[in-house]
């Protein structure tokens, strides 16, 4: 699987890094480790995962979640958003619309 980040999300991740100093590092090991099998499908081709948040000392509640869109014919997965559950407890499906939308015009 390829990773297509677009730059409304690594504006995103630059975002965060200001709070969460090692994102990066955590969002690389997601990428290097990859298990499609710890997703929770939230709508047809869009997934959520949990991220180790190696800034907080806790694992699943302070966690990060990422949102992907997988393109699964093509074998690429689109960074959607990511956030911290001490930021944010969940994000809605407008959100999620609304990203996927803006994140595909600029990718097309």
């Amino acid at each position: 699987m390829i990773f297509i980040e677009s730059e409304i999300f690594l504006k995103q991740l630059k975002k965060l890094e200001k709070k969460y100093p090692k994102i990066r590092d955590d969002f690389d090991d997601f990428k290097n480790n990859f298990n499609l099998e710890l997703w929770k499908n939230l709508w047809k081709d869009i997934y959520k995962f949990r991220i180790w948040n190696s800034s907080v000392p806790v694992w699943k509640r302070w966690g990060f979640r990422i949102i992907l869109f997988f393109v699964l014919k093509k074998d690429k997965i689109i960074p959607l958003t990511m956030y911290s559950k001490t930021d944010k407890e969940n994000i809605t499906f407008k959100e999620i619309f609304v990203i996927l939308k803006e994140i595909l015009k600029e990718i097309n």
